[in-house]
């Protein structure tokens, strides 16, 4: 795996953390969650890259948050129900009428 991805990336995706003590492989589901809400085309195809799809779509699972754009573009990008999210579960104990 190449060792900088972070470099690759976005600079505006991590405005408020200090990269240079981010890890690749720890802070997986941050860098997941700030590329695919905010980041770029570029952005996406680089953590693929890194990652690879079946890393990415089992980390993605468990993000606690994702905006309703962002879970279902995703939802359809790797073909995965919504409701298998752990941010749709999350917003649905949150709003019980299950509004979304």
């Amino acid at each position: 795996m190449e060792s900088n991805v972070l470099s690759k990336l976005s600079k505006h995706l991590f405005w408020d953390c200090n990269i240079d003590r981010l890890d690749p492989n720890i802070d997986k589901k941050l860098i997941l969650e700030r590329v695919f809400s905010r980041g770029t085309e570029n952005d996406e195809r680089e953590v693929f890259h890194y990652y690879g799809r079946d890393t990415i779509k089992n980390a993605i699972l468990d993000i606690k948050y994702f905006d309703k754009k962002t879970l279902n573009y995703l939802s359809i990008v790797f073909n995965i129900p919504k409701e298998a999210f752990k941010c749709y579960k999350r917003s649905l104990s949150e709003n019980p009428f299950g509004i979304l």
